[in-house]
């Protein structure tokens, strides 16, 4: 037999078996396989008693069920509190979303193992999900003319509150240190973190404005304008939906009010406050939603 040429293996040898030296390595140091660390707590894979809302949130503010200091996140995290849905709140932030936008809600389930139907639900699934939890929640009428006038006063928060809202926290100087406790690691990625934002906001505000440059008076006399329209739709009413309970257009409205009036925001310019305050009924719409769903 040639010098350089292996011996055949035994004849009852398995094509995976591991060679000699390594068999002798592992006799050596034993192979040890430890009892499995617990997923973290927030793991999306682990087991939930209840359904997690992720929102911007501190840890505190979270484990206090308190509101969330973004309005996109405080809709839904209202209107989930008024199908009397319990949830628990995880702080997160767009990266950890898989659509890349908080919020998004995991519903219960029983074992860590995925299911087919364990994904995350966020929009307008969450409100089919409180829904079909809470069928007497009051919905928009379907006709087509209430469709349309629900959508018409929906366009006056996107098209004219919510710019002014990104002018105030994102654009305003005096509301930097505000921005950066919000939403902004410490140093050194503050910095190019807080260009980045500002400028998504700036091309926000512009594509929805329609305008080629931000002016601030105008944004503000928008918001204004939008939120006497919104007072006069609510009227005497308790709710926007003229029903004996709030619902997802009330959620709406209340998670701008309630923000441009709470003082644990730190507002230091009290423009966009002045644009609510000549609304005393959308005031007291907010504080009578705060009342009833958080403060029970």
């Amino acid at each position: 037999m040639d010098k350089w040429q292996h011996p055949p293996p035994p004849p009852n040898a398995s094509l995976f078996a591991a060679p000699r030296p390594i068999r002798q390595l592992f006799k050596l140091f034993p192979l040890q396989v430890r009892e499995a660390e617990p997923l973290p707590a927030r793991s999306p894979d682990r087991p939930r008693a209840r359904a997690e809302l992720h929102v911007f949130s501190t840890d505190d503010d979270a484990a206090r069920g308190l509101p969330s200091y973004n309005p996109a996140c405080l809709k839904w995290q209202t209107l989930l509190r008024i199908a009397g849905l319990q949830t628990d709140l995880v702080p997160s932030n767009n990266h950890a979303s898989p659509s890349g936008a908080l919020p998004f809600l995991l519903l219960p389930s029983s074992s860590s193992d995925s299911r087919p139907d364990d994904i995350p639900l966020a929009g307008d699934r969450i409100a089919q999900y409180a829904r079909e939890q809470h069928p007497s929640l009051a919905w928009p009428d379907e006709r087509p003319l209430a469709v349309a006038r629900q959508q018409a006063y929906a366009s006056l928060l996107a098209q004219n509150i919510r710019p002014a809202w990104l002018y105030t926290l994102y654009l305003d100087p005096v509301h930097t240190a505000l921005l950066s406790r919000l939403y902004l690691p410490r140093p050194p990625l503050r910095d190019p973190l807080l260009r980045s934002l500002r400028a998504a906001a700036t091309r926000e505000i512009l594509q929805t404005t329609r305008r080629r440059v931000v002016r601030p008076s105008q944004v503000y006399r928008d918001a204004e304008a939008a939120l006497a329209a919104l007072s006069a739709l609510l009227g005497d009413q308790e709710w926007f939906s003229g029903e004996p309970s709030p619902g997802l257009f009330d959620a709406d409205v209340f998670a701008y009010t309630y923000l441009i009036g709470d003082d644990r925001m730190g507002w230091q310019d009290g423009r966009l406050a002045e644009c609510l305050a000549g609304c005393g009924n959308l005031v007291a719409h907010a504080t009578r939603l705060y009342e009833r769903y958080w403060l029970k």
